[in-house]
């Protein structure tokens, strides 16, 4: 039975997880970086990112999360007094292993979830995550190696302001606040099934990894234009 309960913003999430910052290939990115085709127009490239998210505790209780944001779109925004440029990310895939994240997510802030299992087991300093669909199966099996000292991170020094289109054809905008430490991590592993997730190496002229590490992510109330 779906929990019928709401969970509305914001949220407060805790955890641990791995980021993967990339310098785009803009063309190969609007072939495989499932922007959707109406915004392939607005698609300007830049950074992107891969993360892939142990929430230990959230509002709707622990899960884990797998996300990717192409990198930058271009919106035009008119309203009464002036006419604004202004570029946002979008989280173009998204899979969650919480049903309740799924549709909340999706209500509260546009998100495109999908269900997916995960793994995630660790040794030592390595850290061995798969994902998988009942349809699919796996489909994602990674490895990273955290390495060297932590640094502190917080979106104050980069902040992320997402624009995402509701089903009802609203634009939420959401600027979520999050810091944590990190450490430099290798990526000892990627492998993906393409159809379902993003390969940064296929995509990327440069990316690297860096671990997120007892963070601490507000998802604010979100903006509606």
């Amino acid at each position: 039975m779906n929990d019928t309960k709401h969970y509305p913003p914001p949220w407060n999430l805790k955890g641990e997880g791995f980021i993967i910052p990339f310098l785009g290939n803009k063309s190969l990115l609007l072939d495989k970086g499932f922007i959707p085709e109406e915004d392939k127009d607005f698609f300007v490239g830049g950074v992107g990112a891969i993360m892939v998210v142990n929430y230990e505790s959230s509002n709707v209780g622990p899960y884990f999360e797998l996300l990717f944001i192409p990198g930058d779109f271009e919106h035009i925004r008119t309203t009464n007094t002036s006419t604004q440029k202004k570029i946002y990310k979008k989280i173009t895939k998204i899979y969650v292993s919480s049903l309740t994240s799924v549709q909340e997510g999706r209500l509260n802030w546009a998100i495109p979830k999908e269900m997916a299992e995960f793994t995630w087991k660790k040794e030592l300093n390595k850290t061995m995550i798969s994902a998988s669909t009942k349809e699919s199966g796996i489909f994602l099996e990674a490895e990273f190696t955290k390495k060297f000292f932590h640094f502190p991170i917080s979106t104050r020094l980069y902040p992320i302001s997402l624009l995402q289109k509701s089903e009802t054809g609203k634009l939420i905008n959401t600027q979520f606040l999050g810091s944590g430490k990190s450490k430099f991590s290798s990526i000892n592993k990627w492998t993906v099934n393409e159809k379902l997730f993003a390969n940064p190496i296929s995509i990327s002229n440069f990316c690297f990894g860096l671990s997120a590490d007892d963070f601490n992510i507000i998802f604010p109330i979100p903006e509606i234009f």
